[in-house]
This record gives C-alpha cells, structure tokens and sequence, in this order.
C-alpha cells in the first residue's frame, strides 16, 4: 500500500534528513568563476550579474550572489554604478598591489616567525609537501592553490587579525597574477618550490629578521614575473604588422 500523501515536512523519515551545506556550493561557485577569470575566459572589466553567473554555472542566484561577494571581498570585483565589474589590472595597479603586499608580507612573516609554535610549523611544512606534490604533478592550478595556502597560514600565524583582515582582500588579485605568470611566464620550478622551503625553515627557526628579507625577496622576484607578463600579452595580442605573419 503507498503512503498517503502529505507534505514534505510532515513526513517522521525524513526530519533527520542531512542539510546541505550552501556554503560548498557558494565555495565551488567562487572557484569557477576565480579560475575563468584568472585564465581570461572572463576578460577584466566584464560585467557580472547574479542572474547570468547563476544561468552559467546552473546554481539558483542565492549562491551566485553570495559567490559574487567573496570575490568582491578578495578584490577581484568591483562594484560601478552598473553592477560588479572584473577588474581591470595594468602595470601601475600591479606595482600599487606589490607595495602593499611587501610592507604587510613582510610583516606577516615576520610576526609569524616570533609567534611560531609546532603546530604552525607542521602546518607550514605540510603545506609545502603540497606544493611540492603540485609542481611533480605538473599542476599549475593546483600549485597557485598551494603557494597560496603557505602564504594565508603565514598571514594567520601572524596573529594579527587586522593584518589578515587587508591581506585577505587582496586574495583575488593576487590569485589572478599568480595566474598570468603561469600562463605568460617562464619559471623555474625547483627554484620556486626553494624559495618556499627556505622562507618556512626560516620562520620554524624563529628568525623573524631573516624570513622578513626571504619574503620581500619572494615579492620582488613575483612583480618582476607579473610585470613581464603584460609585455609579453601584448605582444602576444598584438596584430602583426602590415598584416603578415610574424616569422
């Protein structure tokens, strides 16, 4: 015999049923469109509404609205009067990005260095054999997610929650240029995966002097990657001259 009907919220079976956690799907939402922007299937300067992010990745505007504000909150949106917008970086805005990033990196890893316990430090050396693992499979998505992750656990351990406050905000831009340098650049992978284990032994060392330097070092070397990589898109974009082929 079938049950009689009802509602839904009147059936006993079903009150314990699993919720689903919105923020996954708000969290998935935030990653695809971070990962269409970043490698430029969404081209700065887009316009973005919560009713065409919905239509594009299937969801209901509730997650795309709340995916749309994550990116706002790490800078990789803007609101204009019309709307959120991509951004729209160039040379003067990365050079701002980076000066901002060197004063308070340099600082994050410096109070992350005085503030090291073994559990941060585990922390860091767990995810550098992510980002090792990363660079062996060849994964460039993955490994721009795992430099990331070594730096916001620095910016964490720094215990400074105003710090990490700013820091955070410009999560997104700094995602996306990581990205640009895959795409354009040319870098050296052991030297890169070096870089990371030095800064970390540095901070597990307590040498907060020497794993500000390492870091700035870092930051200099990734403004001159993400510098290049406008010279290099433009010449890449750029039509050929008088028409022909080039080479």
């Amino acid at each position: 015999m079938s049950p009689s009907a009802g509602r839904l919220s009147q059936l006993p079976e079903m009150q314990s049923c699993p919720k689903l956690d919105r923020s996954l799907l708000r969290d998935q939402a935030a990653d695809t469109l971070r990962t269409f922007i970043s490698t430029g299937r969404i081209p700065e300067g887009t316009r973005l509404t919560e009713r065409e992010v919905s239509q594009l990745l299937g969801i209901s505007r509730m997650p795309a609205r709340e995916a749309l504000q994550v990116l706002e909150a790490e800078g990789l949106i803007i609101r204009r009067a019309h709307g959120r917008h991509v951004i729209v970086l160039d040379e003067a805005s990365v050079r701002s990005l980076h000066e901002v990033r060197w004063t308070l990196e340099r600082l994050a890893a410096e109070r992350a260095a005085a503030n090291r316990t073994p559990a941060h430090c585990a922390e860091l050396y767990a995810r550098l054999d992510d980002l090792g693992a990363a660079i062996a499979a060849g994964d460039p998505a993955r490994c721009t997610r795992c430099d990331l992750a070594i730096h916001r656990a620095i910016w964490r351990q720094a215990a400074n929650p105003y710090l990490l406050s700013v820091l955070e905000s410009l999560l997104g831009v700094i995602y996306v240029l990581a990205e640009r340098v895959k795409v354009y650049g040319r870098g050296d992978s052991d030297v890169y995966l070096e870089q990371h284990r030095t800064l970390i032994s540095l901070i597990a060392a307590g040498d907060a002097a020497g794993a500000g330097a390492a870091v700035a070092a870092q930051l200099q070397r990734a403004l001159q990657a993400s510098l290049r990589t406008f010279r290099v898109s433009d010449v890449a974009e750029a039509p050929p001259h008088g028409g022909a082929p080039s080479g």
